[in-house]
């Protein structure tokens, strides 16, 4: 682009003159202010020649460092440290956990931008190496920091206007912030389960004051579709196990139980588990029970893509440049859009995966399959489609803040015709091909997560987890794992199994 600036403001080859005729080259050289040049050489020879040379010279000498700034980023390369957490999270995909653990440490103690993504993603890798206690820490540190972030981030918000949303500090999803919380409740009975119950109280807190949220701003929304908020039943269920093990409060596990089959209607062992809790049993004399806790196939991601704009994000995109005129100028004059067909913007992409569930025997004894209580994959890609209007309206409104940046430069520069349109172009190019849509996100989720309950005889036993494919068949090889089963009591083991089993924690 710069090479193609130089061509059209000073004609012919950007970096020596057209000749004809090689003879007088050396002349030329050693005087090349003199004015009887011949004709035939080129704009750019001339120019040096012009008598208004002093004024070009210390025009091209202004635009020079605003182009270099420009197109910096595209020369040297961008790197955000995106190829070193998708090298780790495929490492953690085929089990090489030591890999992805020291990459992903490395990217948490480096850059602030990628820092708390790999910290989620590295407390689901401590959690794969049966590190339960680190990786309950290392998400505990991440709740309180993800806790401290102001509600409102103004200077970030206009930071992304002239830059992309990556400048952005980066949140989770209401969501991903329940599931933070079961994350720890999991961690926690993975170890001595003390605090699980608290953990999973603070999930059904925060549940509930994002639904509040949500409902208030449907209310106060002006547009048609305003998303549902999705509630995440893991939470209610292992805190109506963990009342139920008490083999008294029945009541609450069968509240918590309903609630369950309220969140989640196709999850068909609530009804079981609704009856048994309020029939006041916990398992039959001489049994205690196994909870498998499934983390199944790939979560979901975040990519970068190519969307076209829609009338409700141009809609939107208006009422961004209204705002931002009146803040800085004190005007409310209806914008101009520009005829912007389709911006980059991130997609939820969720890895192909063949696992759909894990089957659980015992001594050849086939108990069950898991089955879903929480389908992250879903929530993940209905959280991006209700945003989406509000995703490429950003988008839309950077365009246009940046193209009148460009012009208001331009015009600073005392560029006209020509000159002026071919910086404008090269600019806002340069400008363009550095904007990448934000991608960042705990990356490291399963696409589901199951569970399975049965009841074994109280004593040792050997628990196999087989991965199963969608049409029902057993793929690839099992992993036993010897558990002491007491009598009345829960155990818990959680299985990951992103293809298949990279570990089990009992």
């Amino acid at each position: 682009m710069l090479r193609q600036f130089l061509i059209v403001e000073f004609g012919g080859h950007p970096f020596r003159p057209e000749r004809s005729d090689s003879s007088d080259w050396k002349s030329d050289v050693q005087a090349p202010l003199n004015p009887k040049i011949k004709s035939g050489r080129s704009t750019w020879w001339r120019w040096f020649s012009d008598a208004d040379q002093k004024r070009r010279r210390r025009r091209w000498s202004t635009i020079a460092p605003v182009l270099l700034v420009l197109m910096w980023p595209i020369m040297t390369g961008c790197r955000s440290g995106k190829h070193s957490i998708a090298s780790a999270r495929n490492a953690y995909a085929i089990g090489d956990l030591e890999t992805a653990s020291s990459t992903l440490q490395k990217l948490a103690d480096g850059p602030k931008r990628t820092r708390l993504e790999s910290r989620l993603d590295l407390a689901m890798v401590d959690l794969a190496r049966g590190d339960a206690k680190s990786a309950e820490s290392q998400l505990r540190r991440l709740r309180d920091d993800f806790d401290a972030l102001p509600k409102i981030a103004p200077l970030g918000d206009a930071a992304s206007l002239a830059v992309d949303d990556n400048v952005r500090v980066f949140r989770i999803a209401g969501y991903e912030q329940v599931l933070l919380r079961s994350m720890l409740a999991l961690c926690s009975l993975a170890g001595d389960g003390s605090d699980a119950e608290a953990y999973c109280l603070q999930a059904q807190s925060r549940q509930a004051e994002l639904a509040q949220q949500e409902l208030a701003r449907q209310n106060d929304s002006t547009t048609a579709d305003a998303s549902k908020f999705n509630q995440i039943a893991l939470a209610p269920y292992l805190r109506g196990t963990l009342r139920e093990a008490t083999h008294r409060d029945y009541d609450d596990a069968e509240r918590a139980f309903r609630l369950v089959s309220a969140i989640q209607p196709g999850f068909t062992p609530a009804a079981e588990d609704i009856q048994r809790a309020s029939s006041g049993a916990h398992s039959r004399s001489g049994h205690g029970v196994l909870y498998v806790i499934a983390f199944v196939g790939h979560g979901p991601r975040l990519v970068q893509t190519v969307a076209p704009t829609t009338t409700t994000s141009l809609q939107i995109a208006s009422t961004i440049l209204r705002s931002v005129a009146k803040a800085e100028q004190g005007k409310d004059d209806e914008p101009v859009l520009p005829n912007v067909a389709s911006v980059k913007v991130p997609v939820v992409d969720i890895p192909p995966s063949d696992i759909a569930a894990l089957g659980v025997s015992v001594q050849g004894q086939l108990l069950g399959a898991t089955q879903t209580i929480t389908d992250i994959g879903q929530l993940a890609v209905d959280k991006s489609e209700a945003e989406m209007s509000w995703t490429i309206a950003r988008a839309v409104a950077r365009r246009v803040l940046k193209e009148t940046s460009v012009m208001a430069t331009s015009n600073s520069l005392g560029l006209s015709g020509d000159a002026a349109a071919a910086f404008e172009f090269a600019a806002m190019n340069a400008w363009s091909a550095t904007e990448r849509a934000d991608t960042r996100c705990w990356g490291l989720l399963p696409r589901e997560i199951q569970v399975l309950r049965a009841e074994l005889p109280a004593g040792t036993h050997a628990i196999d987890m087989l991965p199963m494919s969608y049409s029902g068949r057993v793929f690839g090889e099992s992993r036993q794992h010897e558990l002491t089963i007491e009598d009345g009591r829960n155990h818990y083991v959680i299985a990951i199994a992103p293809e298949q089993i990279l570990n089990v924690i009992p």
